[in-house]
């Protein structure tokens, strides 16, 4: 077995032991309720729906915060796509695969609105985002008249809600996220800037042609997840006052495991595998009656530790590095007071 054949099996290994080790674990918490973590079909659709929406979002996430830039109106995008494309799509009668398309369509060109106004205004992100999302809310909410979007009784969505779609509209955008960030210009400028703008500038890098790219994708996928969502719960009700971005924010975990967890894979596999051990975990809680607002502040304390973790896990190799420097230059110092005597 050659060395890259040894390197690609462990970092299987390594990404798979992510979900299943928290699977281990929670099974053996969740017996001592007499129970088990899966106990029916119902709880693997749950995961898997729950997976998909959650690592969509996270996808659409990283195309700009990878960036050093937070989209605060991911959430509204998400909203206004599916409200605007969703209502349009069944205006001209078509249902299930149609609103899902027209929910990516109009959730790309919002994001390609987003980036443009970005760009043209050099407004900071997380300042832009807040104004775009309360305009985006307050135009889906017109344009809706306050009815959001309803799907209740609507013939074709069930295969929206269906299992095997589900999974392959994920597979799908995975695969997608794959090529984007591995195997076109887009990618290998993206990953250009996330080590350095100012020197992916100086190199000739349109950063603010990647930038509107990413704010378009991310808009795109964001809005894929919404209208998923949608079809679970038979609609979306219209959101003001910022409300529509605390889904997005709530991935924003999923988003930085996967990315930690990219190291043995990539991004878009990092991503799926995060979503996949988070919603394995949340499941595992409320299986042992715990309740929502104490699960978020157990997810959150994790998420905090992992932010500890990624900010200081270099700290002892820097020291060491630090002791060698200092020992090796006292040992010079004392090689040159040497050779003067």
């Amino acid at each position: 077995m050659s060395n890259k054949t040894k390197k690609i099996f462990k970092n299987i290994i390594v990404t798979a032991c992510f979900p299943l080790a928290v699977f281990v674990i929670m099974e053996l918490l969740v017996i001592t309720k007499e129970n088990h973590l899966i106990s029916s079909v119902l709880d693997v659709q749950n995961i898997i729906r729950r997976t998909a929406i959650s690592a969509l979002i996270a996808y659409g996430l990283s195309f700009n915060l990878t960036c050093g830039r937070l989209d605060l109106s991911l959430g509204a995008q998400r909203l206004i796509g599916v409200i605007i494309g969703g209502n349009l799509a069944l205006a001209f009668g078509l249902s299930g695969i149609g609103l899902l398309l027209f929910a990516i369509i109009f959730g790309l060109m919002f994001g390609f609105l987003t980036g443009v106004v970005f760009v043209v205004t050099r407004v900071p992100a997380m300042v832009l985002g807040i104004g775009l999302g309360l305009i985006y809310e307050s135009v889906a909410f017109f344009t809706s008249e306050g009815k959001g979007l309803n799907l209740f009784g609507v013939a074709g969505t069930d295969i929206l809600i269906d299992m095997w779609f589900t999974i392959a509209v994920l597979f799908l955008t995975a695969a997608i996220m794959m090529f984007l960030l591995g195997y076109t210009r887009y990618g290998y400028h993206l990953r250009a800037i996330q080590g350095s703008q100012r020197i992916a500038k100086s190199s000739g890098i349109k950063i603010f042609k990647n930038a509107i790219l990413g704010y378009t994708f991310a808009g795109g996928v964001v809005s894929t997840s919404g209208m998923l969502d949608a079809a679970m719960s038979n609609g979306m009700k219209v959101s003001t006052g910022f409300m529509s971005n605390g889904t997005v924010l709530a991935n924003i975990f999923p988003m930085f495991l996967g990315m930690y967890i990219s190291r043995w894979s990539n991004q878009a596999v990092g991503i799926l595998i995060a979503s996949l051990t988070l919603n394995i975990f949340s499941l595992g809680l409320s299986k042992l009656q715990i309740n929502d607002a104490q699960t978020n502040v157990i997810t959150m304390m994790l998420f905090l530790g992992l932010l500890i973790y990624l900010a200081n896990e270099n700290i002892f190799k820097v020291k060491r590095e630090e002791r060698a420097r200092i020992a090796l230059a006292k040992e010079k110092k004392a090689r040159l007071q040497a050779s003067q005597i």
